[in-house]
């Protein structure tokens, strides 16, 4: 009752649960959580032209790209549809990709490692192999979202969901394949 069956992604009620018992733990340690959700652009376009057999593939691409981008401790899920989220926080021990545990202090602008792997991810969903939409593909598969952290933007699941829907709705007004921090749309995460 807690994996998605088409993505094999945790599901959106234990993406909630963890997020809730992470929070409660950042309270404790003085860590930080950030939540990335982001969807598909475009993709009732490619279930409508193509079908929902390539749609849903297009849904487990998605998830393993997501996967692999991720540190093994961070926690990918499908919320709906084409809609997924990440829990990215600071796990006591775990190193960072240079070596050492991240560390930002409680007024840190930017949550350093989910940005490099929010764009890592981005760079390599835009680079996927469009072979499954046929010879005839056009374009290539982009997403947008919006990244929201603890204790910056909110201070519980429903604040870091609700900032970060916000900053995903403003990605997408702002013209799609685009990832922005919460509250400040002119801080696309590609310029950082």
């Amino acid at each position: 009752a807690t994996t998605d069956d088409l993505t094999g992604l945790k599901n959106r009620r234990y993406i909630r649960e963890f997020l809730r018992q992470i929070l409660d733990r950042a309270r404790q340690t003085a860590g930080h959580v950030t939540l990335l959700v982001f969807d598909i652009d475009n993709f009732k376009h490619y279930n409508d032209v193509y079908g929902h057999a390539t749609g849903d593939e297009i849904l487990r691409q998605a998830a393993l790209l997501m996967r692999q981008s991720c540190r093994p401790y961070d926690v990918v899920g499908r919320t709906g549809g084409d809609e997924f989220a990440v829990v990215f926080w600071d796990d006591p021990l775990q190193p960072s990709r240079k070596g050492t545990r991240e560390r930002r202090s409680k007024d840190s602008r930017q949550p350093t490692e989910p940005i490099f792997i929010a764009k890592r991810f981005q760079n390599a969903f835009g680079r996927s192999d469009l072979h499954l939409l046929g010879p005839s593909a056009q374009g290539i598969l982009t997403i947008s979202g919006g990244l929201a952290s603890f204790p910056r933007d909110g201070r519980t699941v429903d604040d870091l969901f609700a900032r970060a829907d916000a900053a995903l709705l403003d990605a997408k007004r702002s013209g799609k394949n685009r990832i922005y921090l919460v509250g400040r749309p002119q801080n696309d995460i590609a310029d950082m």
